[in-house]
């Protein structure tokens, strides 16, 4: 008897293909989280000369105060790697 677990495992397509894995060394790893760092680093200064232009209602300006805390956070966690 043929019951409806069986016929899905029955259909169910297994094919295996063949990935090629990219290994990246330390040096690569290290680019690319300096990397991130200087981006994160040129964000935080375009939202600094946003926040000081004083054009924000309060809202925003507090979204911008935690949006700014939070990548100053990911930051500092970045550079300890």
């Amino acid at each position: 008897m043929m019951t409806v677990a069986n016929r899905r495992q029955r259909d169910r397509r297994i094919k295996e293909v063949a990935v090629e894995m990219e290994r990246r060394s330390g040096l690569d790893r290290r680019l690319i989280v300096e990397s991130a760092t200087a981006q994160i680093h040129a964000v935080l200064e375009l939202l600094t000369q946003l926040a000081d232009q004083g054009a924000l209602r309060d809202d925003s300006r507090r979204l911008l105060d935690t949006s700014m805390l939070r990548l100053r956070y990911a930051l500092e966690r970045i550079e300890l790697e």
